[in-house]
């Protein structure tokens, strides 16, 4: 995987970095019910929200705050962002969240970032330091540091205060599947499955395809062939059915690899660039020996050419697009017998 993400995370503006946020909650659709970017001029604090029940700001919710700042989050905007959240809760706004994120791309100044990590002095440096920043610097009027505010912020649980740096946000579940799905990033090499790997038992998700390519040896061959074992067994068709297998796992490896970092339609748009390339032939083909149409159709798939990310980076192999084939059989899209 090529992790140049980061990077690209760097470059975005502040817009578009809320605006990536928003969409990663929509894709975290097992963690929220639902999510909100407020407009600019009502988020009281709240750039992304995520909630966790229906009941919204009655119930238990995320606040996501986004500074995309060139240097990184200062004391000021961190003592601010948090004032707010705890001055308009106390206004009767919201409840305070459950978790408090700070999205800071080039993280914080070393004094908020000790606090960070160190949650039991967030209530100390808050108060400590409201009259030189959250005073005059929440609204246009005046908010002093009240009683039941000073309480709020005794009782508040800051350790579910977090920082996330580009680094630490492109390692987010499905985060690289929105970035993916919004920015041309490399998605980088899959792995990749040898010979040697090749389990000597067939599963019996493989099953089918399997038993067809038995079928299609023992045509080529003149040999009875009954099962995989023995066309392994045969010095001339058994590297050719074992790597048939190899071809059909690492279709099944690439497949897992970028399941949780690109959208689902890239990945299966894999499967239908090579179905869309040797169909026609294959089906010209109806009549020829087995062995010619399994070889040919293997030759043609090699050389198909796929669209997105994935297509315009080089990153499926010709063995992932001839276990295309061997899948296509499996399910009787494409049968080799």
């Amino acid at each position: 995987m090529a992790f140049n993400e980061d990077r690209h995370i760097l470059n975005l503006t502040d817009s578009e970095l809320e605006d990536l946020i928003k969409k990663w909650l929509a894709k975290v659709a097992d963690t929220y019910v639902g999510f909100e970017r407020p407009t600019a001029s009502a988020d009281m604090g709240r750039d992304a929200v995520g909630f966790l029940t229906t009941r919204r700001y009655d119930g238990d919710w995320h606040n996501y705050q986004c500074k995309h700042l060139k240097a990184p989050l200062g004391k000021a905007e961190f003592v601010i962002e948090l004032g707010k959240i705890f001055y308009y809760a106390g206004q009767g706004e919201f409840m305070l969240p459950t978790k408090y994120i700070f999205v800071c791309p080039n993280s914080a100044v070393r004094d908020v970032k000790k606090v960070i990590d160190r949650p039991s002095l967030i209530a100390d440096f808050l108060i400590d330091n409201w009259d030189a920043y959250c005073l005059n610097g929440i609204s246009t009027t005046s908010c002093p540091l009240t009683q039941a505010l000073t309480t709020a912020i005794r009782t508040y649980a800051f350790e579910k205060v977090e920082l996330w740096k580009a680094s630490e946000l492109v390692e987010r579940p499905k985060m690289r599947a929105v970035l993916h799905e919004h920015l041309d990033i490399d998605p980088g090499e899959a792995p990749r499955v040898r010979a040697a790997d090749v389990p000597e038992d067939v599963a019996d998700e493989e099953s089918a395809y399997v038993t067809q390519l038995v079928a299609v040896f023992a045509a080529a061959s003149g040999t009875p062939f009954t099962n995989y074992a023995e066309v392994v067994a045969n010095a001339t068709y058994g590297h050719q059915i074992v790597n048939a297998r190899r071809r059909y796992l690492e279709r099944q490896a690439f497949r897992r690899h970028f399941r949780d970092n690109l959208p689902a339609s890239h990945i299966d748009n894999v499967d239908e660039d090579v179905h869309e390339t040797v169909i026609d032939r294959y089906h010209a083909l109806g009549t020829a020996p087995l062995y010619e149409r399994l070889t040919q159709i293997m030759g043609v798939a090699a050389t198909a050419q796929v669209t997105g990310a994935l297509g315009r980076h080089n990153r499926v192999t010709p063995s992932v697009k001839q276990g295309a084939c061997h899948h296509f059989a499996n399910v009787g899209r494409m049968p080799w017998v």
